[in-house]
């Protein structure tokens, strides 16, 4: 109905212009009766359409074809512009043409002005260009950035990329950034093919990502789109959620470029100037062409059979001159419908009154979405859409799937690691650890290839001053990495950049440092009791033999028969009892007996306390160390502390608004800068060179007190996070990863590849105290008894041999005195008193 309402106002309209213009015809009867009538239009195309409207004309139906005659207007070994005006001029004047159709030039607009012929363009008319006889068939692109911007608006998206290869773009840019709502950031494409096409449109979209948009607008050749389709898919930004494509295709060129992402659930809307689903005729190149060469040639015919009628309704003849005339006033009121739309223009020879065509592509199908009219179709509104269709049932496949994924990783044990053949392997054998089988297990679930790589800088990912971003994390954004799988933690700021997928690890922060070395001592034996301890047993000791000599010599009775304790048999006495040892003397009296209980008493529990002390003193490790928490490395400054830079646990300590985490980041960022290290490598080679202390995730810690024995982890432990696989912000496999690592961890994988990976070594757990964690005596541990011994018998010899000669030497002087006296004796003889 609105269409036959068109039709009959635009009929009123050259009713009118014919009506007032009859008069005129009158006038020139005489000069028009000497013309020749014309029977054919004599149709000036330019030479890059020669074949577009050739094609045109003969897939056409019959009737258009025999009224049209065809001239080349190619003008050759034009130097200048005014050298190739003038030949086109003359050309077209001299080839007697009623109307020029062809792309755009000026020369032939110049021309066709002078010459008062109509001139229809199928590419865009220069802004400033005289337009009387000039007319676009191509819709203006002001409508088209219009109908962009009410799509887009309809959609609801607030960021937008635009990416475009030629000035088109600009108009939709301007249109776009009317919207002061709206954030739009814009990329202009190499059109040309290229080496460094393919990279240069890669580039953007890694840019696009970095910035986290995900609607795009695309206003590109069909080969520029190709390219783009196909780096977008390998870097996984084409599914839904959360990506959506509008295309600007006025020619539906591009539509079967869709056909090789069927296995993609995708959300792509085109924005066509043609009909849903036409089909152009076999042997037709470029669809926008045919359907615009079409219409013109519509046109013509249109204009034609009105001037036709009309001229033998007033008993005229059809003259050159009078075609002409009258050719310019029926196209600009024509209301033709052509594979384009409403054929309508207005007073500046550009079209209106016209329609695009948006179509959806879901991935498995295809469907008309709506109507954005040049014209509201009904209050105000310009854009209609139909309802969504959806596919029931539909199972989007891994994106993945089938293709080869850049896994980074960085050299970390357990989880990553060359082996020690690793230059005699090639691939992903090269590698071993617990992400290495991880990701096997994955990928192997989820049927997908991968390619493991290590990140060029060995850095876990950091945000730089400038925003960008290095490690395992830039890899990501720049589009070199598939995703990561490592040592990663999640924590927010990294959660800004890229998207993480569920946690396959818990991980805390913990302190390694290495295992104080013990001193040697040969009188080990003497540490269960205290010098105090001592002092006071061998004061005891002293005391109570010269009170057991005082009772036994005051209480003993004279007449007694029994052996007397002197004061050496009471000290004898006395030690040996200390030792659990028999002597001969015992005491007799009722207070020294009782003294003596109260000394075996003693000496029980005493000899008790020392037998147990020893056997842990002698047999059981014992860690003294300086650090008995983390707290206490905030509180010295003789043990120098760090972490790895640019890593998460780095980004904890200059974040954290605890005061004595923010106490040690100030010591180890600006006190001792030194105290950081580039990789964990450094940092354990810093442990053992240094007086130092490494704060690292207690996962590789753990692991490395298993296999360095030199090296002890200190706690509590703190900042729990989680590792999880790093993927590009956006990537439409992430879920997927999810699912893959929760049936993991739900057959029991996980647990199997955490006792792999961490249980074993032959290091004891120094957190623990067991009988697997007790030593044998050593000889240092007991050198010290045998040195008394080998004391006892060298004294027990010296006093043996003094011992000897002073009895040798009282002997001697015994035998001497006698000697003496019997020689007295016998010179004197004997003495009687």
């Amino acid at each position: 109905m609105r269409v036959e309402c068109a039709k009959f106002f635009g009929r009123l309209r050259l009713l009118a212009v014919w009506t007032i213009a009859v008069g005129l015809s009158y006038l020139t009867v005489n000069v028009l009766a000497m013309e020749q009538e014309v029977t054919m239009v004599r149709i000036g195309v330019l030479p890059s359409w020669s074949n577009v409207i050739g094609a045109a004309q003969r897939h056409n139906n019959s009737d258009m074809s025999s009224q049209f005659i065809l001239v080349d207007l190619n003008i050759i070994n034009a130097k200048t512009l005014y050298e190739k005006i003038d030949k086109v001029y003359k050309t077209i004047k001299a080839s007697n043409v009623h109307v020029v159709i062809g792309p755009y030039d000026s020369a032939y607009q110049l021309a066709t002005e002078s010459l008062q012929i109509p001139y229809l363009s199928t590419s865009a008319v220069a802004k400033n260009a005289q337009n009387e006889y000039t007319f676009q068939v191509l819709p203006e692109m002001k409508w088209s950035a219009d109908a962009i911007l009410d799509i887009v608006q309809a959609y609801g998206w607030s960021r937008i990329s635009l990416f475009y290869d030629d000035e088109k773009g600009i108009s939709v840019l301007e249109r776009l950034m009317t919207n002061h709502s709206m954030t739009v950031k814009a990329w202009r494409l190499p059109n040309k093919a290229s080496n460094g096409q393919r990279q240069s449109i890669r580039d953007a979209l890694v840019e696009m990502r970095k910035v986290l948009i995900e609607t795009t607008v695309v206003l590109c050749s069909k080969e520029t789109v190709n390219i783009l389709l196909d780096q977008a898919r390998d870097l996984a930004m084409l599914s839904i959620p959360p990506y959506g494509w509008l295309f600007y295709d006025p020619g539906d060129d591009i539509k079967i470029l869709f056909e090789s992402y069927r296995d993609i659930s995708c959300n792509f809307t085109v924005l066509t100037l043609l009909p849903f689903n036409f089909s152009l005729p076999s042997g037709s190149q470029s669809r926008l062409n045919y359907s615009l060469a079409s219409d013109a040639l519509k046109l013509v015919s249109s204009a034609y059979n009105i001037i036709a009628e009309n001229t033998q309704a007033s008993n005229n003849s059809l003259t050159d001159i009078s075609l002409k005339f009258w050719m310019n006033r029926v196209l600009r009121n024509s209301n033709v419908t052509g594979l384009t739309g409403m054929l309508q223009f207005n007073a500046h020879g550009r079209r209106n009154n016209f329609y695009l065509t948006l179509t959806s592509f879901t991935g498995v199908e295809n469907y008309l979405r709506g109507y954005w009219y040049s014209e509201p179709y009904v209050m105000d509104l310009q854009l209609k859409f139909f309802d969504i269709q959806y596919a029931v049932n539909i199972t989007s496949p891994f994106p993945l799937k089938g293709r080869k994924a850049q896994v980074v990783m960085i050299e970390e044990k357990p989880f990553t690691s060359l082996k020690r053949d690793h230059m005699l392997l090639k691939g992903n054998n090269r590698f071993e650890g617990f992400a290495v089988e991880l990701i096997a297990d994955i990928a192997e679930m989820l049927d997908f290839e991968y390619e493991i790589y290590l990140v060029n800088d060995g850095k876990f990912g950091n945000k730089l001053p400038n925003g960008e971003w290095n490690g395992m994390i830039g890899e990501l954004l720049a589009g070199n990495a598939t995703m990561s799988v490592a040592p990663l933690s999640i924590n927010a700021q990294r959660e800004e950049a890229i998207d993480f997928t569920k946690p396959f690890k818990t991980r805390y922060i913990s302190v390694l440092m290495k295992i104080p070395t013990r001193e040697t001592s040969y009188f080990e034996f003497l540490n269960p009791l205290s010098p105090v301890v001592w002092i006071c047993t061998m004061c005891a000791f002293v005391i109570v033999s010269v009170i057991l000599y005082i009772l036994e010599r005051v209480g003993r009775s004279k007449d007694t028969q029994e052996v007397e304790i002197t004061v050496r048999e009471s000290f004898w006495f006395i030690f040996g009892s200390l030792l659990q040892g028999n002597t001969d003397s015992t005491p007799t009296t009722i207070p020294g007996r009782i003294l003596t209980s109260a000394w075996w008493f003693f000496a029980l529990i005493l000899i008790s306390s020392y037998t147990a002390n020893l056997a842990a003193f002698l047999t059981v490790k014992k860690i003294n160390t300086p650090i008995k928490s983390v707290t206490d490395l905030a509180q010295q400054t003789k043990i120098k502390y760090g972490t790895v830079k640019d890593s998460g646990i780095m980004s904890f300590f200059k974040n954290t608004n605890i005061e004595h985490f923010a106490k040690m980041w100030a010591q180890m960022s600006e006190i001792e800068p030194g105290s950081m290290v580039d990789n964990t490598t450094e940092g354990f080679k810093k442990i053992k060179t240094d007086d130092y202390a490494f704060f690292w995730d207690t996962t590789v810690n753990k692991f490395q007190t298993l296999i360095d024995c030199e090296v002890m982890e200190i706690g509590p432990y703190f900042d729990p996070k989680g590792f999880g696989i790093g993927v590009p912000p956006g990537a439409t496999y992430k879920e997927e990863l999810s699912m893959a690592i929760l049936r993991l961890s739900d057959k029991g994988r996980l647990h199997e590849l955490e006792a792999k990976w961490w249980y074993g070594g032959n290091c004891p757990d120094l957190s623990k105290a067991s009988a697997d964690e007790t030593s044998s005596l050593q000889i240092e541990n007991v050198a010290g008894v045998f040195f008394i011994l080998v004391g006892g018998i060298i004294f027990a010899a010296i006093v043996c041999m003094g011992e000897y000669f002073a009895n040798a030497m009282i002997k001697a002087s015994r035998q001497a005195y006698g000697k003496k006296k019997e020689n007295h004796i016998g010179v004197d003889g004997p003495t009687y008193l």
